[in-house]
């Protein structure tokens, strides 16, 4: 299987993967569109103006389905040449849905849908409309903001190491260690930030979407890294998140009895808290053992991005 801009480090107790490619992008663009996450930046609104934009027999079809996609992103990862959104649809198109089956099944933690071909067909028709009426004309950018991701991957590999490594991109993301965990690939897109996208739904790796910014167009506009810390820092009830996690990592059923919030609102704060980095979370694979911890060296970064806002 042909990778193109790929990296790849022996570690242990898994390997680390770089992966650059549109396709992803495009497959987070739909992520968007859905709203699978409150905590994308591409709100209600964006939604609105692609569907003005878009083609209404294609918004119907799109309102009518119900993508799979961690199943999709493993049919980016299986394609021979995954680096064009036009060569994934056409090797798409040559496979019969038995032969669907065979690449994805020996990756699957779960059984594949007997709806394989269906769904097959489906992403060649969304991914067909989708990359021409709406993605097609801003790839080129994005891509290029992509792209600059591979040095600093480099450079926090050779220093770091895989988990750090992880870390560091995926703002303050921990993947611990697991007998059953051979890979970790990491993809970096635009569409779903601030948050991380996690596929682990397969046999010995996971796949990690994680969120690049765009470039600061007007040096008076704060960032928007610091913004989301400036509004994850103003309310009480996450301040004592924070204090209640320098004490130890904890989980979210600890969370929920000691904050005596719902469950729905707890989340609330724990993503706000995460998309703006300033705690962690250890994410244990094929389990539900995730704990949050608070991120060394927070308030360092707080103060640096302020006043390189301010002063400079």
């Amino acid at each position: 299987m042909s990778k193109t801009n790929e990296e790849e480090v022996e570690a242990m107790p898994y390997q680390v993967k770089l992966h650059i490619s549109p396709v992803y992008d495009l497959l987070s663009s739909l992520m968007a569109y859905y709203k699978c996450s409150k905590t994308f930046d591409l709100d209600d609104q964006w939604v609105k103006k692609v569907k003005t934009e878009l083609d209404q027999d294609f918004v119907a079809e799109l309102d009518s389905l119900s993508l799979p996609f961690p199943l999709i992103a493993l049919f980016i990862w299986r394609c021979p040449d995954n680096s064009k959104v036009d060569a994934i649809i056409n090797w798409l198109k040559t496979l019969t849905a038995g032969e669907v089956f065979e690449q994805v099944s020996p990756f699957c933690l779960e059984n594949v849908p007997n709806e394989i071909g269906a769904m097959k067909n489906d992403v060649i028709s969304v991914f067909t409309q989708w990359y021409t009426q709406y993605y097609k004309d801003q790839e080129l950018g994005i891509q290029e903001l992509l792209l600059q991701e591979r040095k600093r991957f480099d450079n926090y590999l050779s220093h770091y190491g895989p988990q750090k490594t992880i870390e560091m991109l995926c703002n303050g993301l921990i993947i611990e260690g697991h007998e059953e965990l051979k890979e970790v690939v990491l993809v970096p897109v635009y569409h779903t930030r601030p948050a991380n996208v996690l596929f682990d739904d397969y046999k010995g790796f996971m796949i990690i979407l994680y969120p690049v910014e765009a470039l600061a167009g007007n040096d008076d506009t704060p960032p928007d890294s610091l913004m989301r810390m400036v509004k994850a820092l103003s309310d009480e009830k996450r301040l004592r998140i924070m204090k209640i996690l320098s004490s130890g990592n904890r989980s979210f059923t600890d969370l929920v009895e000691l904050m005596e919030l719902s469950k729905s609102n707890l989340h609330y704060h724990l993503s706000l808290l995460r998309t703006a980095g300033l705690i962690t979370i250890h994410h244990v694979p094929f389990s539900n053992q995730d704990k949050f911890g608070i991120r060394a060296g927070v308030f360092d970064d707080v103060k640096q991005m302020l006043e390189r806002y301010v002063f400079h």
